[in-house]
């Protein structure tokens, strides 16, 4: 399978945001319109035909100032990122969690760490880290 524009940008940005070499990984991307990516393990058994039906998971975006990773692909990069990654207290956890954005100097994407889990991925404006938790992933209060 051929690399795209999109998953060699997606593959550089692991690289320049967060420290991670494409090597590192233990799965490969699939562009799917629009900059959407989505994070698969080849099958065998499937073969070419199988894998293309099988999207895998949602990633990440990429966007114009950036690769914004989704929580899974905060999850599936985060433990192998050298920089780039947050570590939060109890209560920014449940501020994130609850879909509120974080004040920090931070600038840039960064991935969201509370305690040992991954909490997804944010940007920062240097005043604020932008929440992207989806409303129907986020905790109720």
């Amino acid at each position: 399978m051929m690399k795209n524009d999109a998953i060699r940008r997606a593959f550089q940005l692991l690289k320049e945001q967060f420290g991670v070499e494409e090597s590192e990984l233990e799965f490969k991307l699939r562009e799917r319109g629009r900059g959407k990516l989505y994070a698969f393990k080849e099958c065998p058994q499937l073969g070419d035909a199988g894998a293309e039906k099988h999207a895998g998971i949602y990633f990440g975006k990429l966007e114009k100032d950036g690769l914004r990773l989704s929580i899974e692909g905060s999850f599936l990069v985060g433990a192998k990122a050298r920089r780039g990654v947050l570590n939060l207290s109890d209560e920014e956890a449940r501020k994130w969690l609850r879909g509120e954005d974080l004040e920090s100097d931070v600038k840039g994407y960064v991935i969201l760490k509370w305690r040992s889990y991954f909490l997804g991925c944010g940007k920062g404006n240097g005043k604020f880290i932008k929440n992207f938790v989806p409303k129907e992933r986020r905790l109720s209060s």
